[in-house]
């Protein structure tokens, strides 16, 4: 596809692979330690501004923030264009990173920006919400539906791991790929956290100017409705995982035309076609 952007080199030099050594003892069932250092990766707070103004602060992987606050500001559906950003501003801060996000006059519904009391952890998308409502969004349907064929899925779940270098240097973090019709990779990012990587996809994508009528998402986690509601409003036709679906994520699939299919029985199993 031409308008597809070429497969980037994500964290190509080790300076980017936001991890760091840690020593550890290796305990045998004889008995006998061994001390090993393994690489562990880095996790920050993030916070997130709109206009300089504080909404809230998660936890991440300090690594491609600028799509990752991007992607975040599109599948919150706090933004609804990436033209309405004006500019993003990645700042190091004591003990994190701060983002600030500049938003055109009248394009930031305030609305839309759901109260927070807590910090949003890696592992989990609705931390610090108030209200069941919230946790939640209206999802349209998708006009453009896409079922990538097994073979596509295949042959980019077996390349995934070679386009993975922060997980081949410390074997933790998640990955969200956007894979072609023809299964090859595009474009990768990856973090400690499944959904975390997933805006951080979306974020590029919409940088990118990538058209995602057509094309799929894998990604190396479990499949939890955050996952297909991101991908959902963020206007994703298709959605691949290592796992099976929570049934709450099978049903928002079925509600917004998502294709939903995991990696399992040695090949694809296709919860919604």
């Amino acid at each position: 596809m031409n308008d597809m952007p070429k497969a980037d080199k994500l964290n190509a030099d080790p300076a980017g692979l936001c991890s760091r050594a840690a020593a550890g003892e290796a305990l045998s069932t004889d008995g006998s330690v061994q001390t090993v250092t393994w690489q562990v990766p880095e996790e920050v707070p993030v916070a997130i501004q709109y206009n300089s103004e504080p909404y809230t602060v998660m936890m991440a992987t300090p690594a491609d923030l600028r799509d990752f606050a991007v992607g975040f500001s599109l599948a919150e559906a706090i933004l609804k264009d990436v033209a309405d950003i004006k500019g993003v501003l990645v700042m190091p801060v004591e003990n994190g990173m701060t983002v600030d996000i500049a938003v055109a006059d009248g394009a930031l519904d305030k609305t839309k920006l759901v109260r927070r009391t807590m910090e949003g952890r890696s592992g989990c998308g609705l931390c610090g919400i108030e209200d069941i409502a919230d946790a939640l969004k209206p999802l349209r349907p998708l006009t453009h539906h896409y079922a990538p064929p097994a073979e596509s899925i295949l042959k980019a779940a077996q390349a995934l791991p070679l386009a993975q270098p922060m997980n081949r240097f410390n074997h933790t973090v998640h990955a969200a790929a956007w894979v072609s019709p023809e299964g090859d990779i595009k474009i990768v990012r990856e973090d400690v956290g499944r959904h975390t990587a997933l805006d951080k996809l979306i974020g590029a994508l919409a940088l990118a100017k990538t058209n995602n009528a057509r094309g799929f998402v894998l990604m190396t986690s479990r499949c939890s409705y955050e996952l297909v509601q991101k991908a959902a409003i963020a206007g994703l036709p298709a959605l691949v995982t290592v796992s099976a679906p929570t049934a709450l994520a099978l049903d928002l699939a079925k509600r917004a035309n998502v294709f939903l299919g995991a990696l399992g029985s040695g090949g694809v199993v296709v919860f919604n076609r």
